[in-house]
């Protein structure tokens, strides 16, 4: 017979853990955004302000992030820097893979919720606040999307098979492509105008009074990528009314001071853009080729475009979180269209994937063609161990499956002059 304390717990129990879990997650998450919070409220010229602001501003700022919006003197705040909402994906997908089980999940997301709910009702700082009902639902939403996502993966991937690995490894190294270039793209353009930056944070800010910006600038560093993620498929970003980037030009307008506005660049260079994004297409597409190179031709290249669908829904739910507003003046959009960014991905990818396949039937090194075949099917040489008696089976033997002919003939060779001297 099992003990009490052996069998597994009924799912009322595991909701009412997963309620408190999501409670005690969501306090993790303020106890994280509450240190710099706390950096930002030892700067000089801040110490008058009580310390429990800055643990409402990190509580502002945790319950943003999953999309639940602020209210800044009764304007309307959607805008939320990324880094922050990464930060809570990875610890809701951490603590759902803990779970025991799915009701464990869903209490996980009810816990949040109306702990998101709760927080928001006390977290009100001067005209800055969150909705709670609006912070609870978003919170509810979020937990269960991401706690879902991470409990599905871990379940799926085991079951996958070899050429459905094959596509999400080619998924993931298309987004590196396009992500990496972006960083590298905005990295530059934020270095070429380093003078700029430099002022527009003296002037918000100097000394070590504009920690609170730097800060900002920081965990807003995945939105400008993002950004850059778009001006390469074509879609172009938004920052307000009158400001755009894309590859048909630059139309400058009035930008809040904030540093990172001044990677924006004075001109682009429609031609330089063109090919900027045809490389990195082509870089993509070949990657994921390379990598579902198993199979023929045809396989090769329906592996490559479901990498593309992939590639695309993902940056495309990204770029729609990463875009948002201020108000309903001239920043009420800031970002790019999802779709946009989506198709361009999936269009880009799937044709420059195709060429590469073309380009494979004739120079089959480029794509490294058997690459990724298992090695369960890759042809290997065996070694022949010999049985019989005699030097000549022997040597054989010895020498395996390549020389093992050559050394059969001359064993047989030998065994027939021998045995046509005993008859003469």
């Amino acid at each position: 017979m099992y003990a009490e304390e052996d069998l597994p717990a009924g799912w009322l129990t595991q909701f009412r853990r997963g309620v408190f879990s999501g409670a005690g997650l969501l306090l993790l998450a303020v106890a994280a955004s509450t240190v710099p919070a706390f950096l930002v409220w030892l700067v000089p010229g801040a110490d008058t302000t009580p310390a429990t602001s800055a643990v409402k501003a990190a509580a502002l700022v945790t319950l943003s992030a999953a999309h639940g919006g602020l209210r800044l003197d009764g304007d309307s705040v959607t805008l939320v820097p990324l880094l922050v909402t990464g930060l809570l994906g990875w610890l809701v997908a951490g603590q759902a893979r803990r779970s025991e089980s799915v009701s464990a999940v869903v209490g996980l997301s009810v816990g949040y919720g109306v702990a998101s709910g709760a927080l928001a009702h006390w977290a009100e700082l001067g005209s800055t606040r969150a909705p709670s009902l609006r912070s609870a639902l978003a919170g509810f939403a979020f937990v269960l999307v991401v706690g879902g996502l991470a409990r599905a993966a871990d379940s799926l991937w085991p079951r996958l098979s070899f050429r459905h690995r094959r596509i999400m490894r080619a998924t993931t190294a298309v987004l590196a492509c396009y992500c990496g270039a972006a960083a590298l793209l905005v990295a530059g353009s934020l270095i070429w105008h380093l003078h700029a930056a430099a002022s527009v944070q003296a002037s918000v800010a100097p000394g070590a009074s504009g920690l609170p910006v730097a800060l900002l600038g920081l965990a807003a560093t995945p939105n400008a990528v993002l950004a850059g993620v778009a001006y390469l498929t074509g879609a172009g970003v938004q920052l307000g009314q009158h400001t755009s980037v894309s590859l048909a030009g630059v139309q400058h307008g009035p930008l809040p001071a904030f540093p990172l506005t001044a990677a924006v660049p004075g001109h682009a260079s429609t031609l330089a853009g063109v090919l900027l994004m045809i490389g990195v297409a082509i870089l993509a597409g070949w990657s994921a080729v390379r990598l579902v190179a198993a199979g023929p031709g045809r396989q090769r290249l329906l592996d490559a475009a479901a990498a593309a669908v992939l590639a695309g829904g993902i940056l495309a739910a990204a770029t729609g979180l990463a875009s948002g507003g201020i108000g309903a003046g001239a920043l009420a959009h800031v970002g790019s269209s999802w779709w946009a960014v989506g198709g361009g991905v999936l269009g880009l990818v799937s044709l420059a994937a195709g060429l590469c396949g073309l380009l494979a039937r004739w120079r089959p090194e480029l794509i490294g063609a058997g690459a990724g075949e298992p090695a369960a099917d890759r042809p290997r040489l065996r070694s022949i161990a010999g049985s019989g008696s005699g030097a000549g089976e022997n040597k054989a033997a010895a020498e395996g499956q390549a020389g093992g002919t050559t050394a059969a003939a001359r064993t047989a060779g030998k065994s027939g002059t021998a045995e046509d001297r005993h008859v003469s």
